[in-house]
Formats: C-alpha cells, sequence, structure tokens
C-alpha cells in the first residue's frame, strides 16, 4: 500500500467528513495493530504503520457508535469492520466509508 493511501470517512447525512472517529488497524500479526482517529477533514493519515502494508488481508474497525452518539443519535451500526486485500503494494489504495446513522458502504476509492 502505497505512502500516498488515505482511509476517509465521510457523514453522508450532513454532507460533511466526520471528524474525531476512532479506528483501528488489524494487520494478523501479534502486537502488531494500529490505531488512530479521523481529522477534520474526515482522513485517518496515520493508521499506516511506517507508511506502507505488504501483500496480505487487513481489516479497518471503524468506531462509528461513539461519533453518532456524540451528536446525540442512536446508529444502527456501532461499529463497522472493513476487511481488505494487498496484492500489489506498489499500488495507490483509498478506503473511503461513508455513513449515516442507519447505514454505510465502502469502496476502493482512486
Amino acid at each position: 500500500m502505497s505512502v500516498n493511501s488515505q482511509v476517509t470517512t465521510h457523514n453522508t447525512s450532513s454532507g460533511r467528513p466526520a471528524r474525531d472517529v476512532a479506528i483501528e488497524l488489524f494487520t494478523g500479526q501479534e502486537n502488531d495493530d494500529y490505531k488512530s482517529t479521523t481529522n477534520e477533514k474526515g482522513r485517518c493519515e496515520d493508521i499506516i504503520p511506517n507508511r506502507s502494508l505488504s501483500k496480505g488481508r487487513y481489516q479497518l474497525r471503524f468506531h462509528t457508535g461513539e461519533y453518532w452518539e456524540k451528536q446525540g443519535i442512536r446508529p444502527f451500526h456501532p461499529i463497522i469492520d472493513v476487511h481488505f486485500e494487498i496484492y500489489d503494494e506498489s499500488e495507490h489504495y483509498h478506503i473511503p466509508l461513508l455513513i449515516t446513522p442507519a447505514s454505510y458502504t465502502t469502496y476502493r476509492g482512486s
């Protein structure tokens, strides 16, 4: 996963970035998991260790329940897990998560 790759979170019910969403990255390696929080632009630029990931399968866990509850909203999906696989370490990977209190979608961005 290249140095310019990103994890982003967007609140599609307001049309704004989702700030302060806690995110965990699970690598499948013992003692090799990472935590971070989205910034004011909904980006989580420091979740990727050493700015790169090797070939393999990974999991991102978005703690969206805390994000919605701070706004007085009871979400249907308090935790969202996104599994993905890196096939080519040199490629750019952008993993956006679009959320509302009742739904979410994700895809491999450009």
